[in-house]
């Protein structure tokens, strides 16, 4: 049905079932998501003042211009629902998870003939696969596997790279393997350092001592004194780690805890992950007041966990929502295990819910330490540049190509001092032949700034990549579009000299338009380490971006070498399928399905894989092009 204007006499057009109700702005917009056991009675009490006087009650009869419903079968499907859309849409006036991510795991897959610690970010469950964590980055998660590798030689090559050796590999050689590769180890053995390796994994450390010490003993017994070494090391290495005093006497269950800090300005939220009673990560999270607790936590942990982050035996909160049993259920039946929701009264978990919300307390301090400190910077920056507005917004732009070709461009933003990786764009250009930096930079900047002043999206501060010859192209597109309310700078780097057997640096300058003599900044002053950190990922991003292409290009040119293949038929494969390795893996239904592609084309490609065996991985899938 269409929306209906946001007034009261609308609502009795509502049915009086479960459901999701959405309120949208006047450019239609989605300001609010809710769910409702009764769509009618619900969003009635949106415009009884006596009964709803929430603070985001009186934003949304200020904002709203219409709304809509959604009917659901039951309760659960409108939560469900809900969370989808508040996941998809982020409303302006709902609990959005901003700074929401997917923490990394450990994953061992029990089937494979050579189980092996793998970093994955998404749990999928299947029979036999253990997952471990989760870690709140890349490099804890590395770093605990590093540690891992040290105690348990597992192997730690790829399946491809296993299957292929004919030599042990160095890991071998430093004790850091038991070279399953060239069958140096038995499988029943191997399986028992997995076994180990688990039980460290899940907190079971004495009875794994125990072991250790018995096999320590009978090794030096038969003097294999260097096994006997191996043994008293790994031993040595585990009890350094467990004298970490863990956060629970008595707990060996997993569970994550939820404590909560509110201010006038802000409510501060902190997720402790405690796994087998030991404190594994935590994650924070700030939210505007415009909600009661009750519906901060059920929206709150619909989002938190879904599919690619699990739920654990229990949450500790320190309050029970309204609708904790259908959260309980929803939750169980997404995790196939029985999830709760519990407020501790005393005991070890009250403690731990104190714990978390000192946590979510020392959050709010640092944030707002943080706040203060890159406003004092910004103020700075400001003042030491001479800048018309407060460069609360900054966009800085780089221009990346190699010998004039796969020219591109990126352009990354910082709010108020931090990456906003959501408005990161890169560029393609389109009107310039060969290497001409001043014009593809003047290309691209003249292209941001029309969308900008269509969209009324302009930032405070642009940072042009270069020096005075790059400035001087962008603020003739400045001076043509009446560009007037948006300061603009261009950062030299700084430039090496070498004068006899000495090498001289310069230091880093700052060219405004019409000015003939840089500012040179204090090279070590906050001010200036922001303006470099955003020259770097604006750099960053534009080689990755180039790196992308540079990688597809060249997957392209692979493929040009099967007899039929050109380059309009090497680039169909690659949208089609993703990958070289995906052409490769297909099988003659999937490829006679694509458009162009003959039997005998099929046939060339098989014959082309067998010749030429493992190809390079495609670039274009490499970790550091996400992004």
């Amino acid at each position: 049905m269409p929306a209906l204007e946001f007034e009261l006499a609308k609502v009795k057009n509502f049915p009086t079932e479960p459901g999701c109700y959405i309120f949208t702005g006047k450019k239609n917009e989605i300001l609010y998501v809710g769910k409702a056991v009764n769509l009618r009675s619900r969003v009635r009490s949106y415009f009884n003042k006596n009964q709803d006087d929430r603070l985001v009650t009186r934003y949304l009869h200020l904002y709203a211009a219409r709304m809509d419903f959604v009917v659901t079968g039951t309760e659960k499907d409108a939560l469900i629902l809900e969370n989808s859309l508040i996941k998809k849409h982020k409303p302006r006036f709902n609990v959005r998870l901003t700074d929401d991510k997917t923490y990394f795991s450990l994953r061992i897959d029990l089937n494979e003939p050579w189980p092996w610690l793998t970093i994955v970010r998404k749990r999928r469950k299947k029979e036999g696969v253990l997952f471990f964590g989760p870690y709140p980055s890349a490099s804890a998660c590395r770093g605990t596997l590093q540690f891992l590798n040290k105690i348990f030689p597992l192997r730690t090559c790829k399946d491809s790279v296993l299957l292929n050796r004919i030599r042990p590999c160095i890991s071998y050689e430093i004790k850091r393997c038991v070279a399953p590769c060239v069958d140096y180890i038995e499988r029943a053995e191997y399986m028992k350092i997995v076994e180990q390796t688990l039980q460290f994994l899940k907190g079971k450390n004495q009875g794994l001592i125990r072991d250790l010490k018995q096999k320590m003993k009978e090794a030096s017994e038969s003097l294999d004194f260097e096994a006997a070494a191996l043994l008293r090391d790994r031993i040595q290495a585990i009890n350094t780690t467990i004298e970490n005093p863990r956060v629970t006497k008595n707990i060996n269950r997993s569970f994550d805890v939820v404590g909560l800090y509110t201010t006038p300005e802000e409510v501060s939220l902190t997720v402790l992950f405690i796994r087998d009673g030991v404190l594994s990560s935590s994650a924070s999270f700030r939210f505007e007041p415009l909600f009661e607790i009750d519906e901060l936590l059920r929206t709150f942990l619909g989002q938190f966990y879904g599919e690619h982050r699990a739920a654990p035996e229990e949450v500790i909160l320190p309050e029970i929502p309204a609708d904790s049993e259908l959260i309980e259920s929803t939750l169980s039946d997404r995790e196939h295990r029985r999830v709760e929701l519990i407020v501790p009264e005393r005991g070890e978990k009250k403690k731990l819910l104190r714990l978390a919300e000192r946590n979510a307390e020392h959050a709010w301090i640092q944030r707002n330490e943080d706040q203060n400190k890159t406003q004092q910077t910004l103020q700075k920056l400001r003042h030491d540049l001479q800048l018309v507005r407060l460069p609360r917004r900054i966009e800085c732009f780089d221009v990346s190509n190699l010998m004039g070709r796969h020219v591109v461009a990126s352009c990354v933003a910082f709010t108020a001092g931090r990456p906003d990786k959501a408005r990161y764009r890169r560029y393609k250009i389109r009107t310039v032949e060969g290497q001409d930096d001043f014009a593809s930079m003047a290309e691209i900047l003249e292209r941001r700034l029309l969308r900008g002043l269509k969209e009324d999206d302009l930032p405070d501060l642009m940072v042009i990549d270069g020096g005075k010859g790059q400035l001087n192209a962008v603020n003739e597109v400045f001076r043509r579009l009446k560009i007037d309310r948006v300061d603009l700078i261009s950062l030299a780097k700084a430039r090496e000299e070498k004068v006899g057997t000495s090498v001289l640096r310069s230091k880093e300058r700052v060219f405004k338009p019409g000015e003939e003599i840089p500012i040179v900044l204090n090279q070590s002053s906050d001010e200036m380490m922001l303006l470099i950190q955003v020259r770097n990922e604006a750099h960053r991003f534009a080689i990755t971006y180039h790196r992308h292409l540079r990688g597809k290009a060249q997957m392209t040119s692979i493929l040009e070498m099967v007899p039929g293949i050109g380059k309009q038929r090497a680039r169909a494969l690659l949208k089609n399928l993703g990958s070289i390795a995906a052409v490769r893996e297909a099988d003659s239904e999937t490829l006679e399905a694509l458009p162009g592609i003959t039997p005998q084309i099929i046939e060339g490609l098989r014959q082309f894989f067998e010749t030429k065996g493992n190809l390079p991985e495609d670039p274009s899938l490499r970790e550091d092009d996400e992004g």
